[in-house]
């Protein structure tokens, strides 16, 4: 009875979360729905989160059911969903046409089906990933898992004609092996986040608690529109509080030079003439020692007489070794909080460095080197995994390390491995922490860093790298090799 307890608590907490995702939607000013309900007291089987289109939108309205398995050993094919099992009544897909069947008299719709099992291969070789419908071929063709092949068994079992299963099966759409709990919970944070609202585990509890009671509700109080969401959400205090941005900026421009919108930059250093991006060319350490070092020192010298010039604005079209370089100037322990533009899941982010780090972890991968080698080499890999060059940069240098630090994300590399700046706060304390331990350990002299990670963490980095000595910083170039670009020294 505990662990049935504990499955149907789980799917409770999935069906929340999945329906809390798609009712934020209602806050977009451009929403095509609405309003939305949890559990709809007149949608039969699809009722666990219904939105509702606005008329003239051109979109149909969506029925969801939503079913949580607490593991893997079995995938959905369209036999499974029309084969009735034992205790539990008619079959599945049965139980949808009769939704959809008093549903669709109301307009345009579709029921929706996910849930955390995949689709077994012969259906899910007709799932269209744009939309999670049926492809065309499922309907035209007689092969196994198709509609000519199995159309008149599965209209059989769900007691229709093979007429109107096909109706049905156009507005059906499998939104199979769809995200775990934990990553639900990162995505409605992620949505919440982007809507100003608060995000992470109290927030996510608050609205799971209200949930529940919505679910107890009856007639039209069930109802979601965007002013009853705004008018939950500030009685439970969960839009964000408004921070005034920065009011000083610093533009540096490497790459390429670049205008970003409002007010002209406080500082800005144009450096373009020293880089060179389709040949990778980077300026020598003499350069930085003459002139760009000299130049940022200045510029952070002046904001630091501005009143206002703590929380600064850094933008810049620059390489990952420049955004270290920045970060290490306006560091955190000469009291800068910095915020940067920073482009992820499609969208453009202003991350700041001074919000609270996420519970994300970084993996440590170490291992002896060189016995009498005086660097230490460490890898900081977010988005990608830098091994082949690691291993090409270490043939090339025999004897330089003491030893290899690899840091990467718990969860694996990969372009969604940062989704935050809590998470690039998090990782860069973490990477200042693994590398200090690591050269008191193997006592070297020197920290030779490979950077495979988005921009900002460059940033957010070179801002706590203090106290671990000199840091040369590498860059690929052209040939896929790591090469030295320059030495930051944090003392």
């Amino acid at each position: 009875m505990g662990e049935q307890s504990a499955s149907r608590l789980e799917g409770d907490r999935y069906q929340y979360l999945y329906a809390w995702h798609e009712l934020l939607r209602l806050l977009d000013a451009e929403c095509p729905f609405e309003h939305g309900y949890l559990e709809h007291p007149e949608a039969g089987s699809a009722d666990d989160v219904t939105l509702h289109a606005r008329e003239g939108s051109g979109v149909a309205s969506r029925f969801v059911q939503v079913k949580w398995h607490v593991d893997h050993r079995e995938v959905y094919s369209l036999d499974s969903l029309t084969e009735a099992r034992r205790g539990k009544g008619r079959p599945l897909l049965h139980k949808l046409i009769t939704s959809w069947r008093a549903l669709r008299a109301r307009g345009p719709v579709e029921v929706w089906l996910v849930s955390n099992w995949g689709a077994e291969e012969r259906l899910g070789r007709y799932l269209v990933g744009r939309d999670h419908s049926l492809a065309p071929e499922f309907f035209s063709e007689s092969r196994p898992g198709a509609f000519g092949e199995g159309g008149t068994r599965w209209a059989e079992r769900c007691e229709t004609t093979p007429e109107e299963l096909a109706s049905f099966l156009g507005d059906l759409r499998l939104r199979l092996g769809f995200a775990s709990i934990r990553d639900l919970e990162e995505q409605v944070d992620w949505r919440m986040d982007g809507l100003g609202l608060r995000q992470g585990v109290n927030p996510r509890a608050i609205v799971l608690d209200a949930m529940r009671e919505w679910v107890e509700r009856s007639g039209e109080v069930k109802r979601v529109t965007r002013e009853s969401l705004v008018a939950f959400l500030r009685a439970r205090e969960l839009f964000a509080p408004r921070e005034e941005g920065p009011t000083v900026s610093l533009w540096v421009h490497g790459w390429a030079r670049r205008r970003w919108e409002g007010p002209p930059p406080t500082e800005e250093l144009d450096w373009t003439g020293c880089f060179d991006r389709d040949t990778r060319r980077h300026p020598e350490e003499a350069v930085w020692g003459e002139r760009l070092w000299p130049e940022l020192r200045a510029a952070r010298k002046r904001l630091m007489e501005r009143a206002e010039g703590a929380l600064v604005d850094v933008r810049g079209k620059v390489p990952l070794s420049v955004s270290l370089a920045v970060g290490s100037q306006f560091s955190e322990a000469a009291g800068f909080r910095l915020r940067a533009e920073q482009f992820t899941r499609g969208e453009t982010f202003l991350w700041r460095s001074d919000v609270g780090a996420s519970e994300r972890r970084l993996r440590a991968v170490e291992r002896e080197g060189a016995p009498d080698g005086q660097a230490l080499l460490v890898v900081f890999q977010l988005t990608g995994d830098a091994g082949a060059e690691r291993e090409r940069f270490e043939v090339e240098h025999p004897g330089v390390h003491r030893a290899v630090l690899v840091l990467e994300p718990e969860e694996g590399t990969g372009d969604g491995a940062v989704r935050s700046a809590g998470d690039a706060v998090s990782f860069a304390v973490q990477a200042r922490e693994f590398i200090r331990r690591a050269r008191s350990q193997y006592r070297v002299r020197t920290t030779h860093l490979l950077l495979y990670a988005p921009s900002t963490c460059a940033l957010f980095l070179g801002q706590r790298l203090n106290a671990v000595g000199p840091v040369v910083v590498h860059e690929l170039a052209l040939d896929g090799r790591y090469v030295p670009v320059l030495t930051v020294q944090t003392g």
